[in-house]
This record gives C-alpha cells, sequence and structure tokens, in this order.
C-alpha cells in the first residue's frame, strides 16, 4: 500500500505543477471581473456611449436603446439602409431619444426594386 500512495503523491505533485500558471492565470481574471461571472473583463467604456436609462432615437418608440442610440429593431433597420446606401442624414450614430424621423421602407418588388439602385450608385 505504501507504493500505491507513493506514486499518487507523485503525480498530484506533477499535475499540480503542471496547473500552476494555468491557476495564476485565473487568479488574474478572477481580480478584473465584473458581477457577470468570472473571466469577464471590466468594460471601461472608452470609445463608447453609455445607453444605460436612454430611450431608442426614434419618434414614438419607447423601447430602451441598445446600440448607436436605436432599439434593437431600428438598429436593424439603420444597418440595412446603410449597407443599401439609403440612409437619411438624420439617422446619426448615438442620435438623441425620439430626435429621428421614421422612415417607410417599400416592400416586395418596389423593395427590391430601389435596394438594386442603390447598389448600382
Amino acid at each position: 500500500m505504501s507504493l500505491d500512495n507513493t506514486i499518487r503523491e507523485l503525480v498530484a505533485a506533477e499535475v499540480a505543477r503542471a496547473l500552476a500558471p494555468l491557476r495564476a492565470q485565473l487568479k488574474a481574471l478572477a481580480s478584473t471581473s465584473n458581477k457577470r461571472g468570472p473571466g469577464r473583463p471590466v468594460k471601461d467604456g472608452a470609445g463608447r456611449t453609455s445607453n444605460a436609462g436612454r430611450k431608442c432615437a426614434l419618434q414614438g418608440c419607447g423601447r430602451p436603446a441598445r446600440s448607436k442610440g436605436y432599439c434593437a429593431a431600428h438598429y436593424q433597420k439603420y444597418r440595412q439602409l446603410e449597407r443599401t446606401g439609403r440612409l437619411p442624414p438624420d439617422w446619426k450614430p448615438d442620435a438623441k431619444a425620439n430626435s429621428v424621423k421614421n422612415v417607410q421602407l417599400p416592400r416586395g418588388r418596389a423593395g427590391a426594386k430601389a435596394i438594386a439602385a442603390a447598389r448600382r450608385k
């Protein structure tokens, strides 16, 4: 039995030596993490605008802002308008709440024609 215990102790010491750098990194990550869980760095907000408590930039939309001052649905619309070259001038990144007029997009065949025309420009 003493040989068995000796082998177990050797293996445990070898595993502990191999895992020491990993444990040190995990400890460093845990000291910089926030409430969302270990390993997630605390965002300092450099170059980003906080949308906490803001409402969507579109007039009449009361949903909370998620990105660039728009709610999730209107941000997708913003991306589509930007990608197709049809972004109106008042649709700006980080617009103030309820400051942007909504745009009614054409549907169906008319919408496809408008996108194709915008891409040819």
